[in-house]
């Protein structure tokens, strides 16, 4: 038998030297105890407090999360799921762990596409987004702008496409989940009839951490998450975004916007890659941390 004050302290003591961000281990420690409990973070504090005993095979439970955390697994892959825009979603270690910067370029999208925006009158918006993984970013979209008629997300792994199909379905939105390999495949053909009018939004979160970059990242990143969603050579850190722009310029007709999360020590070269390939309107912005982390361009592709 134990306590919530006494599992508070046995929790701290096992993972500050893992967390040295007491922010960041107490927000943890909210997301483990919340989820065993079901409950929110004001019951817990309340029972941490008043030192409440905890039940022998819930107090079990938890010191064999504790464990799994002592061994750098992510608290997401340990609770089996994450927040994204305030939305609960299942994440397991075949899909990358949402992350806050990926909010910020979901918002950038949002803030450009209002709703009676007088550019998409009466045209049709295709979304596709590349590299889906959970599909958060999909299924936030289509949650926020119902507008957004189609909307096509896409993953080399079908395990990933399973977890996506998993939380359109928690969320109760359709979107259309695709099994390709952007480098083997090339990207999908276009489903639905495009002409000069149409307007589409490409959004991607690809692979861009250079192998050499591997050292920089937190050891729970490189031990669980998966490699395929991280990790490009360091001859070839573009690749993604080479096979997307080059898709754009074959498939697409009318006006495209791009949105894609950056490597923040590269971006220079990707700008000018993108003016390169004729890209218009480039725009870069800084992440929550003051990195610049996205990028937006406009294409048109007047056939």
């Amino acid at each position: 038998m134990g306590s919530f004050d006494k599992f508070y302290r046995v929790f701290q003591n096992t993972l500050q030297d893992l967390y040295p961000e007491p922010k960041e281990l107490e927000s943890i420690f909210f997301l483990l105890t919340t989820h065993i409990f079901q409950c929110d973070k004001t019951t817990i504090l309340l029972r941490v407090n008043r030192k409440e005993q905890i039940h022998f095979v819930t107090y079990d439970k938890l010191i064999k999360k504790l464990w799994e955390l002592k061994k750098n697994r992510p608290i997401q892959y340990v609770i089996g799921h994450a927040y994204f825009f305030g939305m609960k979603f299942i994440v397991n270690e075949k899909v990358f762990i949402p992350r806050p910067e990926t909010e910020e370029l979901v918002s950038w999208i949002l803030q450009d596409h209002k709703k009676n925006d007088s550019l998409h009158d009466n045209h049709t918006i295709q979304v596709f987004d590349i590299g889906t993984g959970s599909g958060c970013i999909s299924i936030t979209l289509k949650k926020k702008k119902p507008e957004f008629v189609h909307i096509y997300a896409m993953d080399s792994d079908q395990e990933a496409l399973n977890i996506a199909k998993k939380n359109a379905k928690l969320h109760n939105v359709k979107i259309s989940l695709n099994n390709v390999d952007v480098l083997k495949d090339g990207i999908m053909d276009i489903p639905t009839k495009i002409n000069k009018n149409s307007v589409h939004i490409i959004v991607s979160n690809p692979p861009y951490v250079r192998l050499s970059e591997k050292k920089l990242l937190h050891p729970n990143i490189v031990q669980y998450e998966p490699y395929q969603a991280l990790f490009v050579p360091d001859n070839t850190p573009f690749i993604f975004y080479q096979k997307i722009s080059f898709w754009i310029k074959k498939r697409l007709n009318g006006i495209v916007y791009i949105y894609f999360e950056i490597n923040q020590f590269i971006y220079l070269d990707l700008i000018d890659l993108l003016k390169k390939m004729g890209f218009l309107n480039i725009e870069i912005r800084r992440d929550f941390q003051g990195f610049f982390r996205m990028v937006r361009a406009i294409y048109y592709a007047n056939k």
